[in-house]
């Protein structure tokens, strides 16, 4: 059997694809409502609108898994055995020595072109977001990936584990180093054995996109490769924007080591803070349990004793926690040994992953799409409701005038005409003041959540914090910080108040002359953000 052909039976793959024809299905459905809606005039332009946007995120959509644990505990290796297999080699770097030293995301390649890009360690001191300098071409090294030369695609993807040495001041001014030692008997501490004295080992890279020509990636997967404790905790973007967007994450813990403090940290500081997110733990190297000279069922008697206290430990159900070798699953797959692959438990986290994540994705797609259509409909009722009783009305309105007689017609005609006009008039006068609402939406509501706003909030803050000489100066402005920022929203929701009250107050005389429906409040966008933010204030209280 092919390579290839050996990719074809792994059920990631099988579900993937499952999972983008039920979602082209979705697409269709909902470009095909919409149309009908408009056909017949049902459906506004705002509902139309969102409609196509969800038509177009559900085009977009992605399974993004994210593989976060310490140091060596085989992340990488995990990777290559899972998705990257039927290359017939290793694919990232795992090897002795070797660890990747950025976070790294894998996706399908644009157009087919393979490449690697790479941002310098040194644009942490821009004030910048990594999203946005994924927009800037500028700011990122970038190299072809050579897929059939397998001695230049090595080499090319060892930079992934690159280092450099820097003085600590300099690590220190890119927040990857704690305050300095004043005196030189400290500074003689700060010492590493590959750099000398006074200098320190960073990452030489702060990101890493990793584009490949895939099968599975191109059927919608994306991966991140997280590389340990310190990354997540000196990266707030990956810790509260990357690993929050995860559809799941994969914790990786080593059978060997258990679960260390360490590991605990990452689990209960970054991990279990969302509820609703998908999480498979992974005890990984259970070859370092094999024993030829035990018999096989006491080996696996001890690795279920492994998964038993991982799961205590972490206090998750038991069959959240796979125990699985990533090595001897991708020796497993590359030699294509059936039985070394099932002892090596990637097949039963390749089946967790089809029957779990993909299923868990669907759902949450579904969700998104019932809500959004069940809205569309109820209001689609709502207006036909409206429409048959002013129907009623008006006939029982004619009825009346029937049995009256039949002079009174040609008044009550006249009549209505006169009221039809005169709303009209209103309404134009009313539509003449949208000028006057936006303007104040602008300045009320959008104006305190404006970027620039925040942009100065920020530069203010990180200037005073590294101006800061001491950790309690860092902590008060880290306080002062998040009351700014509360204070920014806070501004925000008293400015949508004012301009919900000036709305209301102009539609108020129409809806009592002319018995209009009243508006339907909606809920401000902007509250679940500023709840966020509370929440990671109080999160960093803790912290």
């Amino acid at each position: 059997m092919s390579e290839s052909g050996l990719l074809e039976l792994s059920p990631i793959l099988q579900g993937l694809r499952a999972l983008n024809g039920w979602r082209q299905d979705v697409i269709s459905g909902l470009h095909g409502m919409a149309a009908m809606m408009a056909d017949l005039g049902l459906l506004p332009s705002g509902a139309m609108l969102q409609m196509e946007t969800l038509a177009y995120e559900t085009e977009q959509d992605s399974l993004r898994i994210a593989f976060v644990g310490e140091f060596s505990r085989g992340k990488t290796e995990l990777i290559n055995a899972l998705f990257f297999s039927d290359m017939g080699t290793r694919l990232l770097p795992s090897g002795s020595g070797q660890t990747t030293m950025c976070p790294v995301e894998i996706r399908g390649a644009p157009q087919g072109r393979p490449g690697l890009q790479l941002l310098p360690i040194a644009s942490r001191s821009l004030d910048v977001s990594i999203e946005k300098l994924k927009r800037a071409g500028s700011a990122w090294t970038r190299l072809p990936l050579p897929l059939e030369e397998k001695s230049e695609l090595n080499q090319t993807l060892l930079h992934l584990t690159e280092t450099v040495c820097v003085t600590v001041e300099d690590a220190r001014r890119i927040g990857l180093c704690p305050p300095l030692n004043r005196t030189p008997k400290d500074r003689e501490r700060t010492v590493c054995p590959s750099c000398g004295l006074g200098k320190v080992l960073i990452p030489r890279w702060r990101h890493a996109l990793l584009y490949l020509a895939h099968p599975m990636l191109d059927a919608g997967l994306t991966v991140l490769d997280t590389p340990g404790l310190n990354a997540i905790g000196a990266e707030p973007e990956l810790t509260f924007g990357m690993l929050a967007d995860a559809d799941a994450i994969i914790f990786v813990l080593g059978a060997d080591t258990g679960v260390t403090q360490s590991d605990l940290t990452i689990w209960e500081q970054y991990l279990i803070r969302n509820a609703h997110q998908k999480q498979i733990v992974l005890l990984n190297k259970i070859d370092t349990l094999w024993d030829e000279l035990r018999d096989w069922s006491g080996v696996v008697a001890e690795i279920e004793q492994q998964v038993d206290k991982t799961a205590e430990r972490l206090h998750v159900l038991r069959e959240q926690v796979i125990p699985v070798s990533g090595q001897k699953g991708l020796v497993a797959r590359i030699r294509r040994d059936r039985k070394l692959l099932e002892r090596s438990g990637m097949a039963a986290l390749e089946r967790s992953i089809a029957e779990v994540l993909l299923p868990a994705r669907q759902a949450a797609i579904q969700a998104k799409c019932r809500a959004l259509v069940e809205r569309v409909v109820m209001d689609q009722k709502r207006l036909l409701r409206e429409q048959m009783n002013r129907i009623t009305v008006q006939m029982e309105s004619m009825r009346s005038l029937k049995d009256r007689t039949a002079e009174k017609v040609p008044e009550l005609v006249e009549q209505h005409r006169r009221l039809l006009g005169s709303f009209e008039a209103d309404r134009q006068a009313f539509e003449g003041k949208k000028a006057v609402f936006r303007q104040a939406v602008e300045e009320l509501l959008l104006a305190p959540l404006a970027p620039a706003s925040f942009d100065f909030v920020i530069s203010n803050a990180k200037a005073e914090m590294l101006s800061a000489w001491t950790t309690a100066g860092i902590v008060e402005r880290f306080r002062r910080f998040f009351a700014e920022a509360i204070a920014h929203f806070d501004t925000a929701l008293q400015g949508a108040q004012q301009v919900s009250e000036l709305v209301a107050g102009e539609y108020q005389a129409l809806q009592k002359h002319y018995r209009l429906p009243a508006l339907r409040a909606v809920p401000y966008a902007i509250m679940p953000r500023r709840a966020e933010l509370i929440d990671m204030a109080e999160n960093y209280e803790r912290f």
